[in-house]
Parts: C-alpha cells; sequence; structure tokens
C-alpha cells in the first residue's frame, strides 16, 4: 500500500483496496466504540462528522461513544487548546475513547480510511451512508453552554448591530499578490461597514493581514461562541464556513478554483470537480472567484449580505 504521504498518485492517497470504513469499524467495535472519528485534517473535516454522531444516536436509540483522538491538524488549532473541543457539550455523546492512550496505531488506520468511500454527494452524506444513515439536516452541529453564549455575546456589546465575522484566511485561499489576499478585502472591508459592524476572527500567532478589524485571541470553543452571536460570517472555504452552518448563521464563502484544485488534485486525480458538491453547503452564498471580476464580485457580496441581513443601508 502506498504512503499516504507520497505525491499524488491515483488511488495512493484516498482509494485503498479494502472496503469502506472496514478497518475504523472495526477497531470501534474492539474498544466498545460505536464508531471511529480521523483527527488530522482539520477542523472542517471533522465537523462533517458531527451530523452521523448525532443521527446515529438517534438510529440506536442512546448515546454513542466515539474512538478519536484529540485535534491534530497543521492548521486551525493553538497549542494547548481543547483537542475534543468540537464534541464538547454534545448531548448526543456518552463518552469518548483516546485512541492515543491505547495505540497510535489505531489513527493511523483511521485517519488513512477518511476518504476511502464513494464520494457521491456532500462529505456529510458520504460519511452518513457507510453507517446506514440519511441525514436529518445537511450540516454539522456544535453546542454551546449557556455561558459560553454570554460570553460571545458581551464580547461583542459594543459593536452595533448588525455584526458581521470576517475570516479571511484559508489554507486553500488565494496566496500573496493575488487580488483576494489582501487588496480586495481592503476594497470590500469599507462596504460592509455602511451599515454593520465588523470583526475578524483568525489565529493570533500565524493569521495576520492587518486589516485593522475587532479580533479576539480565542480558544476553539470561544471561536465557535463568536461565530454563533454574529449575524452574517463572510470567509473563505475554511473550518470558519462549517461552523457558521452549524449555528445555522447566514454566510458567504469565496472559493478559490485554482488553490482548490491543486488540494484536491494532490490528493487524488479528477477528484477536483466535486469540490462544492463535497465541502459547499447550498444554504450559503457560495462565491467562486473568477479571474478578471474582481469588483464586480465586491459588489456580488455586498448585494448578498445586505439581502442576507435585511438591515443593511441600501
Amino acid at each position: 500500500m502506498a504512503d499516504p504521504l507520497e505525491p499524488a498518485v491515483d488511488g495512493a492517497r484516498l482509494l485503498l483496496p479494502t472496503p469502506p470504513f472496514v478497518g475504523t469499524k472495526q477497531l470501534a467495535a474492539q474498544y466498545g466504540c460505536d464508531i471511529g472519528i480521523a483527527n488530522d485534517a482539520g477542523i472542517g473535516n471533522v465537523l462533517v462528522y458531527t451530523r452521523t454522531v448525532d443521527d446515529l444516536a438517534c438510529k440506536l436509540g442512546r448515546r454513542v461513544s466515539l474512538l478519536t483522538a484529540p485535534l491534530a491538524p497543521p492548521v486551525g488549532i493553538m497549542p494547548g487548546d481543547d483537542g475534543f473541543a468540537i464534541w464538547r457539550n454534545n448531548p448526543y455523546v456518552d463518552r469518548i475513547v483516546n485512541a492515543e492512550e491505547i495505540d497510535r496505531a489505531i489513527m493511523s488506520v483511521i485517519n488513512r480510511e477518511r476518504d476511502n468511500m464513494a464520494h457521491f454527494g456532500h462529505m456529510i452524506e458520504n460519511i452518513a451512508y457507510y453507517y446506514g444513515i440519511r441525514p436529518r439536516i445537511l450540516r454539522p452541529s456544535l453546542y454551546l453552554t449557556k455561558d459560553e453564549c454570554a460570553w460571545a455575546l458581551n464580547a461583542l456589546r459594543d459593536l452595533p448591530r448588525p455584526v458581521i465575522c470576517l475570516h479571511p484566511h484559508s489554507n486553500s485561499g488565494p496566496l500573496p499578490g493575488a487580488p483576494w489576499h489582501l487588496d480586495k478585502w481592503r476594497s470590500l472591508i469599507p462596504r460592509l461597514e455602511e451599515g454593520a459592524s465588523l470583526f475578524e476572527v483568525r489565529l493570533h500567532t500565524l493569521e495576520d493581514k492587518s486589516l485593522g478589524l475587532t479580533s479576539f485571541p480565542t480558544t476553539l470553543r470561544q471561536m465557535f461562541a463568536l461565530v454563533w452571536a454574529s449575524d452574517l460570517v463572510v470567509c473563505f472555504d475554511s473550518a470558519i464556513a462549517h461552523v457558521a452552518t452549524s449555528f445555522e448563521r447566514p454566510a458567504i464563502v469565496l472559493w478559490d478554483p485554482t488553490r482548490k484544485v491543486t488540494h484536491e488534485e494532490r490528493c487524488q486525480r479528477g477528484f477536483a470537480l466535486a469540490i462544492l458538491s463535497r465541502w459547499s453547503y447550498p444554504q450559503n452564498t457560495n462565491v467562486v472567484l473568477l479571474g478578471g471580476h474582481d469588483d464586480e464580485l465586491v459588489e456580488i457580496i455586498v448585494r448578498h449580505a445586505r439581502e442576507r441581513l435585511g438591515s443593511l443601508n441600501a
């Protein structure tokens, strides 16, 4: 079997000769769990499992146990943060078995099998299919406490409503020098500020485009809460888009097709064509960055923001 870190070769990273999730299911059963969940590809990649966890609990008629390990993505989590932040306060989760405390080889199997399935729909649908489930709702799930919600509302209390959360960062976003890496955000921000307050969520040690926006150093759970407390989210395709969708917050999501193709094709040839069907949410406003139409896209985003909020100045 090819090493998953080798350069792209058809089937080397995604499609294995074994049935989908066969090793994952065997390991979960071995350690008394209902489902095994990958942990190594980023926050959004874990969030797409949350709907299956909730629906599986409803199908079984009881709370479920998870076999997984703390989040260990290359981006998206601060050192020392809660590695199980996504699962905290989920009423459908009975217990979490930390695979790293048993045998590190367990997560190697689960992570390797993460994408070894038919990619016939959205990732939430793809995962659910192999657990005999049709998702009740096409969105992830997150559960906040009353105190977390209160903290976020207090953090934003000095910003007049409506409040827009911006996240102009993504590991698959435009590179430095491209219009939407920085310049077009600088054009967009004052247009949005005509009828709303803005703040930015970002990793303070890694992401800083000096946009002059209010920003709070946060834990993952605090970031979730700030997105929940927002009226609208404008972001690149990133974990923030998944979080906003989890809370049913209106979201305008920007997609860089050139960069996404590079990422997808590195893993599996031909999968780039399915980017939007696998990773975007139809309830969001999904904006594809088209070369040569950057100024027009600024106007489109502003118009959609006004329509989504309904209270911005015309």
